[in-house]
């Protein structure tokens, strides 16, 4: 029975400080309306973030989609060892789709196996490159022409990292399209492109 002096004891403290009690009914009704006001708020939440995030996955779909129309054609890649010289012309075409390129690299394959790439900056020291920052993008049905010397190119590069071979084995230009996506065209020896 120490349960009821407890219980006794409190009433005592609450009528002695002169404050009175709120009644059980009045407590419920303010326990119900807490509860529906919070979760009115965390309904608002979740449909202000459902809604952004349809919003920005549909965006990115729809980015995704129409840089996935976009071909690069290599047209045509000669080779030439020349002297010292490891001379190679490429024509790109963008033959297909909506968006603007830009941010080219060029990789290419020797018959040893050996790879080399020219990022966006080292081919835009070495030709004309296409860059969204200076306003230069690739539109659809454009052409282009690099001409370039790769042994200028390797010159600093890591031992690993330039041709030995004496011919290309394949090519492959890559190209941003809408910030994020890889457009690439390859050109391979034996294809017709490869001259």
């Amino acid at each position: 029975m120490p349960s009821i002096g407890i219980a006794h004891t409190r009433m005592n403290l609450v009528a002695r400080s002169g404050r009175k009690a709120i009644s059980p009914m009045i407590s419920v009704v303010l326990l119900i309306a807490f509860t529906i006001a919070v979760a009115g708020i965390l309904s608002l939440w979740l449909t202000t973030l459902a809604s952004t995030q349809t919003t920005t996955t549909g965006t990115a779909a729809e980015k995704q989609i129409l840089c996935s129309r976009s071909v690069l054609e290599l047209r045509e890649v000669t080779h030439n060892v020349v002297g010292t010289d490891n001379l190679v012309n490429i024509t790109v075409v963008y033959s297909y789709g909506d968006e603007n390129l830009y941010n080219f690299t060029l990789a290419f394959v020797d018959n040893a196996r050996k790879s080399f790439t020219v990022n966006q900056t080292r081919l835009a020291q070495m030709s004309h490159q296409y860059n969204k920052t200076s306003g230069q993008e690739f539109s659809p049905g454009a052409m282009v022409v690099w001409n370039l010397n790769l042994t200028e190119a390797q010159s600093g590069a890591a031992g690993g990292d330039v041709l030995t071979g004496t011919s290309l084995q394949s090519v492959r230009v890559r190209a941003l399209c809408q910030d994020d996506y890889p457009v690439a065209g390859e050109c391979k020896s034996g294809q017709g492109c490869m001259k």
